[in-house]
């Protein structure tokens, strides 16, 4: 049996997570490997698979990492309903531009951990304090969340310059897009901040207006 290194820092799943936090924002998703993990860590890469056995495992404790820090305890308990589902919404998309590289872990995972649900709690009371069943308050988190994470999947790929738009306008006919002629001409973009908000505002009335929209289960 190899003895262990003397003031070697015992391997364990914060200390992976970390690291591989550390990877993806520095480096983005694309670097982050078992391989490289176990280099950054100073570990045979087979070391770390005591611990999360597998990539998936390890993209599933990266959704955890980011989930945690969103920091709910900002909202005013005071404030109106609408503007407690705004503070909501802004914790959830404050987390996750804070760690922008790690969006598309995020976009195609859903949450089934107490660590990632724990900061959906406070947003769901907002809801059903709202009046809203239920079904309501699923349909509404999903689509405040849906809403969020599109528009950080649109900042992701601005990040790293992979929007193409380089292309131009100029070349439509007026004639053949009278409206989108005249958004751009009339037109004035706020900026990323006012569109989110704007956005979030829209569906925020939406979810407490009434009536609602009928939720009927279909096949």
């Amino acid at each position: 049996m190899t003895p262990r290194k003397k003031n070697v820092e015992p391997l364990d799943r914060p200390r992976i997570v970390e690291a591989a936090m550390a990877i993806i924002d520095d480096e983005g998703l694309e670097a982050l490997s078992m391989r490289r993990l176990g280099a950054a860590l100073g570990v045979n890469p087979m070391a770390a698979y005591y611990h999360v056995p597998n990539k998936a495992a390890l993209y599933d404790l990266v959704l955890d990492a980011v989930m945690a820090t969103v920091d709910t305890t900002a909202i005013d308990r005071a404030a109106p309903i609408a503007e407690r589902l705004k503070q909501a919404a802004r914790a959830y998309r404050a987390a996750i531009l804070a760690h922008p590289r790690a969006i598309p872990v995020l976009a195609a995972r859903s949450l089934r951990t107490a660590t990632a649900l724990r900061p959906v709690e406070p947003f769901l009371a907002i809801m059903f304090e709202a009046g809203l069943t239920a079904s309501e308050v699923l349909a509404g988190v999903d689509c405040v969340a849906q809403y969020i994470l599109g528009v950080c999947v649109g900042y992701y790929h601005h990040l790293d310059g992979e929007t193409g738009d380089e292309r131009e306008f100029d070349e439509l006919d007026p004639a053949e897009f009278p409206n989108v002629s005249r958004m751009l001409a009339e037109g004035t973009y706020a900026g990323a901040e006012a569109e989110f908000e704007f956005g979030l505002d829209a569906i925020v009335r939406g979810l407490l207006s009434e009536p609602r929209f009928s939720l009927e289960v279909r096949s």
